[in-house]
């Protein structure tokens, strides 16, 4: 194995450039994770006969594919934070350990919840109160195929935060944009020539997340590039490491949950308005993804490099990188936002073909152009806390708000005459009191506890 020490090493060299030449594989594998979904929106959108049913059905069995993040971002940053962390301190042997510890972990999550997601597929769906027994039925079945997956799908992202945490994220990149383009391509297969309709889809999912895990267990045992010498995906367990595990992953995972129930809830409020909203919904969501996915990919890159900068106490270095992380995504942001706001309608139109549908999504897709710059800029904020370890700051007020979200969104469903429209405003409401708050919150924080230069010490951050 070649040495790594300097070719991934975040704690020296120019900033933005090595931000850059991190973050772009992630964002590169975000865009094709968003493509991903898309095809499969068309593709279901494309089923003989079905109009709208198989977009809504799978939207409502995937907030519990969404809600699975939950549990998969307990190994997932586990394991980035624990492997950054010691990376930057030196510490390669306990970097492995937090490795091993995150994989055990991550693959007992997976389990756990795949196998509830198929006990409790009736009174899962039955939650949303969906009138069509058809889209019912169909919602189920993609539940079911899907939930074979989850320990797979739970390891490959564990794996993906070790490599994230050593500062290579090329190798995830090449497997997981692979692997998501053989999705692409097998998922008219199986929903099409194999004849399986929704459950295809479901399936072409598990069998490319089978893929996936193969290949990276591969790259973690043999590549040149890899984190560790000697690498065996379980190793013993320790309950120190385990503890720490949750409780850098935990608030995460609290977080990413509690932000699915609650767009659940708000779910729940749209399924009054029939099936085609729910679609419109879905589809909207999904277009906007070209934003937070993105943003997402490069958070955990800035995750990844502000956890070796906080390991290697280099805080002066990482004041500058936050800085910096503003500016890019914040004009990201407000790209997006533009291109979301003036391309609604043909944007939703690939995926629906009924006027009043379309109207309905393209209303989403306006609504939240207007938050796309401060949602983006959030992003670098979450990240550096998570990168420290603080990331119960960012849970804080991500559940803070969407209990918010819910309310408002009630408010404007029960006391104005906006309908479907009043729901996209309580929501895009919420979002802009999340990121505002987060921001405000990390500018106050870095003022008091992260030192100017490389040579000061702050209790605060330990």
């Amino acid at each position: 194995m070649t040495d790594n020490k300097n070719k991934y090493d975040l704690t020296k060299g120019p900033i933005l450039q090595r931000l850059v030449k991190m973050a772009m594989p992630l964002m590169a594998n975000s865009f094709m994770q968003m493509a991903f979904n898309l095809f499969d929106m068309f593709w279901l959108s494309r089923m003989e006969g079905e109009s709208g049913g198989p977009v809504a059905a799978a939207g409502t069995a995937g907030m519990y594919f969404w809600l699975s993040m939950a549990f998969v971002f307990v190994g997932r940053m586990g394991a980035q934070v624990g492997v950054s962390q010691n990376m930057g301190k030196g510490d390669k042997a306990e970097a492995k350990r937090y490795a091993q510890n995150a994989f055990a972990v991550g693959i007992g999550l997976g389990v756990i919840y795949g196998v509830a997601m198929i006990i409790f597929q009736t009174p899962l769906i039955g939650f949303f109160n969906m009138d069509d027994q058809h889209v019912i039925t169909m919602a189920q079945q993609y539940l079911v195929a899907t939930a074979i997956g989850m320990p797979l799908i739970f390891a490959n992202h564990v794996i993906t935060g070790v490599f994230i945490g050593f500062g290579n994220t090329k190798v995830p990149f090449i497997i997981n944009s692979s692997t998501l383009a053989l999705n692409i391509a097998i998922t008219p297969l199986f929903i099409f020539t194999f004849d399986m309709g929704i459950i295809g889809a479901g399936l072409a999912t598990v069998v490319t997340a089978a893929i996936n895990f193969i290949a990276k267990i591969w790259v973690m045992s043999k590549y040149k590039d890899r984190p560790f010498e000697k690498y065996r995906p379980f190793g013993k367990l320790d309950g120190v490491i385990v503890k720490q595990i949750f409780k850098w992953g935990g608030p995460v995972g609290i977080e990413s949950g509690f932000f699915t129930l609650m767009f659940m809830v708000v779910t729940r409020f749209v399924a009054d308005f029939g099936t085609g909203a729910i679609a419109a919904q879905r589809v909207g969501s999904q277009v906007e993804s070209l934003a937070w996915m993105m943003s997402g990919g490069f958070g955990s890159a800035l995750a990844g490099f502000m956890g070796q900068n906080f390991g290697a106490r280099k805080f002066g270095r990482m004041r500058r990188t936050y800085r910096i992380s503003l500016a890019v995504m914040g004009g990201y942001g407000a790209f997006v936002g533009v291109v979301l706001f003036f391309l609604a309608s043909p944007l939703v139109g690939i995926f629906l073909d009924c006027p009043e549908e379309i109207r309905m999504g393209a209303e989403y897709l306006q609504v939240f152009a207007l938050t796309q710059m401060l949602a983006c800029m959030e992003e670098a904020a979450f990240a550096s806390f998570m990168g420290m370890g603080k990331a119960y700051k960012s849970t804080i007020v991500s559940c803070t708000s969407n209990i918010i979200r819910v309310a408002v969104v009630y408010l404007m469903v029960t006391f104005t005459d906006m309908g479907l429209l009043g729901i996209w405003v309580g929501v895009a409401i919420s979002v802009t009191i999340r990121s505002v708050w987060l921001l405000v919150w990390y500018k106050i924080y870095e003022r008091k506890a992260v030192p100017k230069s490389d040579e000061e010490v702050t209790k605060g951050l330990v």
